[in-house]
């Protein structure tokens, strides 16, 4: 009889326990290409076994069947411009960085149109950042007579310019022979144009310029042509040949119309491609293409033109201008001008009929960072990624079958759960917990891992890890006990892609939403359902693409040994979680600045991180160290918001703490761009406790006794207000106070605070 039962049990436990170190293989998954028909094209690598970092720019030498690759540490590497060249070897042209007594960064080169008599190469480069009013040169330098390499004791500064974030950074011959150089508004992502330089001809930012490198005059090393159109402007600087951009980025001329195409990178909302002409104006910072910004300074002296493109963010977030193509080898694309952005991958193109635009088209879904375009022989276009581990690219015909039909359009099809109504996962689908949520305006969040079979998600050295392909990551968002949405991210052929699914009345299942997104009202309270563009902008490889499946975010309960002993991920992502620690933000045994950070890195890490992109000046990731943050101290180069004595943390002093401010408010300056438009008590209190406890605290502005003297002793009074250490009656007439301040930075910090009823 023993004999009998124990062989009952053996065989029959599995069936109703088991134990969680098992795993289950994942094999009913349906998540399989994508819902929308595949792009036309794929980005195909040239030559595989080449390798660059940090290249900026690619330029041809026609006459020597060259391209030119500019890195942006000082190093021009010389290919050969035939793409089906078998291993080619790259060669130095220069080292600018050590030929040169000062090099912080080079941009561009262009090639004289004489260069096979002249020997005349010039350089776009940059000696110092933050401020230096003549940090940016644009040099003329000649290579050696004998040999195809640059001689750097040659250079001829031309211009001058002052350093900074937006730099412009390309040059090129015009087909009249003359060099036109893009220069940015010289200043930091925002606030916007901050020196007001975009409306400003007495300097030389925010300029198409246009000189001529044949001639010398005014004791100067170039000439200014006498078509220059501002010549009689008093004050104008005269090389300006159009002016009112932001940030331009890569321009070219039409090879049979000879237009000048230029790529603009927007500040908010839009991303622009400029036709430029003769003495345009295209508006910035009065308006950021057809969104008015500062509208009260005074206009150029020229009427303001509209983009001849734009995209939205929600397509683009940081436009790459590129050149158009000519080859036969997709003849389909023939004259077609190809550009893309830096952080979706996006690529499109632009038809033309002569100078009108006939349409324009997405292309292909990269998934690059894309940060330069060039010109190749038998009419090619080339592309390159950023920032390391660079290939060279170009576009091949998408032989991918269409089989977007077969794509899921109801969560119940993913093969995610076995029952989505109760939210029960299917065999092999993990649910996980992490440390710190980011905050959803009050929503909660419920979250599974699934990896096809047995495989393991293999977390390496280095900042990325090795994903299996089918891999899915979920997430279902809750607020007031209804399912709102549930957010795949599907991670197929190398690349990750998100989804939201749309739960209906009856929160029996999730219907697909369209790639654009939509905003709408649910209960009486708005939600955005974000675009799979939206999806990719947080979700990138600055992030290693998996947000909360993050190794000190998983580390709690016992989660992380549990995953490894069912092969989930391997003893590198369990070793990471002690270099990279995250805590519970209510876990008081944990150090603040732990929990802190942690809150930080949900809600703010996605863009500002390391590999973050060109606009980040600080790193809230958890990887980083606290001292190499680039906040503690540090002086705010987007702007201090009238704050009494502002850094990005200061020591000490929330008050006086921008990081503090944009997390805070509801109005200007709110943090983060996407997402959350609510401030989360919890993080509030969290990031004040931590920063007051810094060190003992200064001087807090509010010494006159006027809690709204300033925005620093606002910021207080705000705090104050939250917590609770006052009388009802107060606090209402703080709020009230508040949300009446003729300074609408104040203002935001009151505006959704709630009024409450005074008590019976």
């Amino acid at each position: 009889m023993r004999l009998v039962l124990l062989i009952f049990l053996l065989f029959s436990f599995p069936l109703f326990a088991q134990d969680n170190s098992t795993r289950v293989p994942w094999l009913s998954s349906n998540l399989q290409g994508e819902p929308s028909p595949p792009k036309p094209y794929v980005a195909e690598v040239v030559w595989p076994e080449l390798k660059f970092d940090k290249v900026t720019d690619i330029c041809r030498l026609p006459s020597r069947n060259l391209m030119f690759l500019t890195q942006q540490k000082g190093k021009i590497w010389m290919l050969p411009d035939d793409l089906d060249t078998k291993n080619p070897e790259p060669k130095l042209f220069v080292d600018l960085a050590a030929e040169l007594e000062v090099m912080e960064s080079s941009f561009s080169i262009a090639f004289h149109p004489e260069f096979e008599t002249n020997r005349e190469v010039f350089v776009f480069y940059r000696i110092g950042i933050k401020g230096m009013e003549d940090g940016t040169r644009i040099s003329r330098f000649r290579a050696f007579p004998d040999r195809m390499e640059l001689d750097a004791s040659t250079e001829d500064i031309l211009l001058t310019f002052r350093a900074g974030g937006h730099n412009g950074g390309h040059l090129g011959f015009g087909p009249d022979g003359m060099l036109y150089i893009l220069s940015g508004d010289s200043e930091v992502p925002s606030p916007p144009d901050p020196l007001n330089t975009g409306q400003d001809l007495t300097d030389l930012l925010s300029s198409v310029l246009r000189i001529d490198v044949d001639n010398k005059s005014d004791g100067e090393n170039y000439s200014v042509p006498a078509d220059n159109p501002f010549l009689k402007v008093a004050d104008a600087r005269p090389e300006i040949w159009a002016y009112g951009l932001r940030n331009p980025w890569k321009l070219c001329f039409h090879p049979t119309t000879g237009d000048l195409w230029v790529g603009d990178v927007g500040w908010e909302l839009w991303e622009m491609l400029l036709r430029v002409e003769k003495g345009s104006n295209f508006g910035w910072s009065i308006a950021e293409g057809p969104q008015p910004i500062k509208v009260t300074q005074d206009m150029g002296p020229s009427l303001i033109s509209p983009p001849t493109v734009y995209h939205p963010h929600t397509e683009f977030a940081s436009i790459t201008g590129g050149y158009v193509y000519e080859g036969d080898r997709l003849p389909e694309l023939d004259g077609v001008y190809l550009y893309g952005d830096f952080v979706t991958g996006q690529l499109w193109g632009l038809w033309l009929n002569g100078s009108e635009v006939v349409k324009k088209e997405y292309l292909a879904d990269t998934r690059l960072q894309i940060v330069t375009f060039g010109q190749a022989a038998k009419g090619e276009v080339v592309f390159m990624n950023w920032p390391s581990k660079q290939n060279i690219y170009r576009l091949v015909r998408n032989t991918q079958p269409d089989e977007s039909a077969k794509f899921p359009r109801k969560l119940s099809e993913t093969g995610v759960y076995s029952d989505v109504k109760k939210q029960s996962p299917a065999d092999g689908v993990v649910p996980f917990h992490i440390n710190g949520e980011m905050w959803h305006d009050g929503a909660t969040a419920k979250r599974w891992v699934a990896v096809p079979g047995q495989e393991t998600i293999e977390a390496k050295t280095g900042p990325f890890s090795k994903v299996p392909d089918g891999t899915v990551l979920a997430k279902t968002i809750e607020r007031d006990g209804r399912k709102l949405e549930t957010q795949i991210l599907h991670f197929e052929n190398l690349a990750w892609q998100g989804y939201s699914y749309r739960w209906n009345k009856d929160q029996t299942d999730a219907a697909l939403v369209d790639a654009a997104g939509i905003t709408e009202d649910i209960d009486g309270k708005p939600w955005t359902f974000h675009s799979r563009t939206d999806c990719v902008r947080c979700h990138n490889i600055g992030s290693d693409f998996r947000l909360a499946f993050h190794p000190g975010q998983l580390n709690r309960d016992g989660q992380l040994e549990r995953f490894q002993e069912m092969g989930l991920i391997n003893e590198v992502f369990v070793e990471k979680a002690e270099k990279e620690p995250a805590a519970q933000y209510d876990d008081k045994s944990a150090p603040i600045e732990t929990r802190a950070r942690t809150w930080l890195s949900a809600n703010c890490a996605h863009c500002h991180r390391n590999r973050g992109g060109g606009s980040v000046t600080m790193k809230m990731d958890l990887e980083t160290v606290l001292d190499k943050m680039d906040v503690i101290d540090d002086a705010p180069v987007k702007g201090g918001f009238g704050m009494d004595a502002p850094y990005l943390i200061a020591p000490g002093q929330a008050e006086n703490s921008v990081v503090y401010y944009r997390s805070v408010t509801t109005g200007v300056g709110h943090m983060p761009m996407i997402g959350a438009r609510t401030v989360d008590p919890k993080g509030e209190a969290l990031l004040y406790e931590w920063i007051t406890s810094m060190k003992p605290k200064g001087p807090d502005g509010k010494e006159d006794g006027k809690p709204f003297a300033t925005l620093s002793s606002s910021l207080e009074t705000m705090h104050r207000v939250r917590t609770g250490e006052m009388s009802l009656e107060e606090k209402n007439r703080l709020i009230e106070e508040g949300r009446q301040s003729p300074n609408p930075m104040i203002q935001g910090l009151f505006e959704n605070l709630k009024v409450a009823a005074p008590e019976k």
